[in-house]
């Protein structure tokens, strides 16, 4: 067990930086996992938005936002996120709800799995943070009164097109996306191993003194005597 002022002084070593951060070096292969399973997010809403598009092209008729119609959506891009789940991060939620949630007072909520990391509740986090954000836009006394006594979330109280909601669901994991890339580019270069320097130098000073044939005292020892008697 090492002692105790050693351990202060490793610690005191390491940088304020690397307790700063919420992703680790550990975290890597979760942050390539979580990376594709937004992207197929992504894809997957930006194909609903371009059959939705079309919908109301053929029918002349607007696709207003509704909870049933949202949770028909969200099954289908679920069903894409599984396709290229790895199975590895716990982000499945503890109570049956989502993730992670904005309500009608953007308020954020991040229900992972007690086992997610750090940088899995950050990325979602994150992606919360951009629904706040839009949450605030609209956000009045007046429209929380009505939520409060329709029960109604923002979209529908808003009267939003499925497609606002779509868009902005894809804007909150682009959001994630970007903060992940960025971690992913950050840990390549600071989890590389560190590699040895060999000092050449020193080696060549030691070949040199070990390649010296120890001074003979006898020898030595006369050329003293010769010349102090000067010959």
């Amino acid at each position: 067990m090492p002692r105790l002022p050693a351990l202060v002084a490793f610690l005191l070593a390491l940088s304020p930086a690397a307790f700063a951060q919420p992703c680790q070096c550990i975290d890597q292969g979760d942050i390539k996992a979580r990376i594709a399973e937004a992207k197929a997010a992504m894809e997957a809403y930006g194909a609903e938005i371009q059959k939705m598009s079309e919908q109301m092209m053929r029918t002349q008729s607007p696709l207003p936002y509704t909870r049933e119609r949202r949770e028909k959506l969200q099954g289908r891009v679920q069903g894409a996120i599984n396709k290229v789940a790895a199975g590895r991060i716990q982000t499945a939620p503890t109570m049956g709800d989502n993730p992670g949630g904005t309500d009608n007072l953007c308020n954020v909520t991040i229900g992972l799995h007690p086992s997610a990391t750090a940088c899995m509740r950050e990325s979602v986090r994150r992606h919360e943070e951009h629904h706040r954000q839009e949450c605030l836009k609209t956000r009045t006394a007046g429209k929380i009164a009505t939520s409060v006594r329709t029960g109604a979330d923002r979209f529908e109280r808003d009267g939003f097109q499925l497609t606002q909601y779509a868009s902005e669901e894809m804007m909150g994991y682009s959001t994630e996306i970007s903060f992940l890339e960025g971690e992913l580019y950050r840990l390549k270069t600071a989890c590389q191993p560190k590699r040895e320097v060999r000092d050449y130098t020193a080696e060549l000073r030691n070949r040199s003194q070990q390649g010296q044939k120890p001074a003979d005292p006898v020898k030595g020892g006369l050329d003293t005597a010769r010349k102090l008697l000067g010959f």
